[in-house]
C-alpha cells in the first residue's frame, strides 16, 4: 500500500521521516501532490471522480483527504472552516488515536490558531497539548510541540519571560525528529534573545542546534552568525573566531565577514540589538 509524506501536503514541505498516512487509491496519491504543490482547486475536482473505496479503511482516508483540500480552498470563509471542522471532528468520533485521528485533531488546532478570523489560542493550545500528553512517538506530537512553543513563547499569558522560557524547554524532552528539536533549540534561543534574557543560554540552545544541522542558505549563516556573535559578547574568543572562520569558508559571499573581520581586529562595530531576534 502506498504511504505519503502528509506533513509536505499541511506544510507545504517535505521532512525526511515525518509523520505518513496511508492512501489506498493512486488518484489519491495524485490528489495529495496538486494540493502540496498549490493545485488545490485541479485536487477538488479529481476527487470527487475518483470511485468508490472499497473498505471502510478507504472510505477513512479518502473523508480525511477531502477535508483537508476542502481546508486549502480558497478565499478561506468561516462558513467552509465550519464544515471542515464538521468533517474532521466525524473523524475524531470514529478514532482519536489512529494516524488520520491525530493529524486531525493537529488540523483542528491549526484553525483555532490561524484560519479563524479571531482566533482561539486557548482552544489551540487544548489540542497540541493533547497530543503531546500522549506521549505517543510520533509526527503529530512533534509538530504540536513547536506551534505550542511559538504560542508559550509571544502569544499565551506569562507571568514573566523567564517562565515563557522555561515552558518551550519543557518542551524539548520527548521529541522524537531530530529537525523538530533543532527547530525548539532555535526557538528557545530566539526567545532568550528577543527578552533579552541570560546570552549564554541562548548559546547553548544555538550550539544544540547547530550540532544537529541541517539549515541552509539564510537561516544557516544567520545561526552561524548569532553564535559567534554571542561567543564573542560572551568573552568566548576562540569559539567566537571558529564561527568566523566557518562563515568565510561555508558563506564567502555573506557582507557580515566584514563585520567579524572588524571586530577581531579590534575596531568597533554595532553591538547586537533586541530587534534583530524578534518573533
Amino acid at each position: 500500500m502506498p504511504r505519503l509524506t502528509l506533513f509536505r501536503l499541511l506544510l507545504c514541505a517535505s521532512m525526511p521521516g515525518a509523520g505518513v498516512v496511508t492512501a489506498s487509491e493512486t488518484g489519491e496519491i495524485a490528489i495529495w501532490h496538486q494540493v502540496a504543490t498549490y493545485l488545490s482547486q485541479e485536487a477538488m475536482v479529481e476527487l470527487s471522480d475518483l470511485p468508490e473505496p472499497r473498505d471502510a479503511t478507504g472510505q477513512r482516508e479518502r473523508d480525511f483527504c477531502a477535508a483537508v483540500v476542502l481546508l486549502d480552498q480558497q478565499p478561506i470563509t468561516e462558513g467552509r472552516l465550519d464544515e471542515v471542522e464538521r468533517q474532521l471532528n466525524a473523524l475524531l468520533a470514529v478514532s482519536r488515536g489512529d494516524d488520520i485521528g491525530r493529524a486531525s485533531r493537529f488540523l483542528l488546532g491549526r484553525i483555532a490558531q490561524i484560519f479563524r478570523g479571531e482566533p482561539d489560542l486557548k482552544r489551540a493550545t487544548e489540542f497540541y497539548r493533547g497530543l503531546i500528553a500522549e506521549a505517543a512517538d510520533d509526527h503529530w506530537s512533534d509538530l504540536a510541540r513547536v506551534k505550542l512553543a511559538m504560542l508559550e513563547l509571544y502569544a499565551l499569558p506569562g507571568p514573566n519571560p523567564a517562565v515563557r522560557i522555561a515552558a518551550v524547554e519543557a518542551l524539548i524532552p520527548g521529541v522524537t525528529e531530530r529537525v523538530t528539536l533543532r527547530d525548539l533549540h532555535r526557538l528557545a534561543a530566539r526567545g532568550v534573545m528577543f527578552y533579552e534574557l541570560d546570552p549564554a543560554r541562548a548559546l547553548e540552545h544555538l550550539l544544540a542546534a547547530d550540532a544537529i544541522g541541517g539549515l541552509r542558505g539564510t537561516p544557516a549563516a544567520d545561526q552561524v552568525v548569532q553564535i559567534g556573535n554571542l561567543a564573542w559578547e560572551l568573552g568566548r574568543r576562540d569559539l567566537a573566531d571558529t564561527y568566523r572562520e566557518r562563515l568565510r569558508t561555508d558563506f564567502p559571499r555573506d557582507p557580515r565577514i566584514y563585520h567579524f573581520d572588524r571586530r577581531a581586529a579590534g575596531f568597533p562595530v554595532p553591538v547586537r540589538h533586541k530587534e534583530e531576534h524578534g518573533p
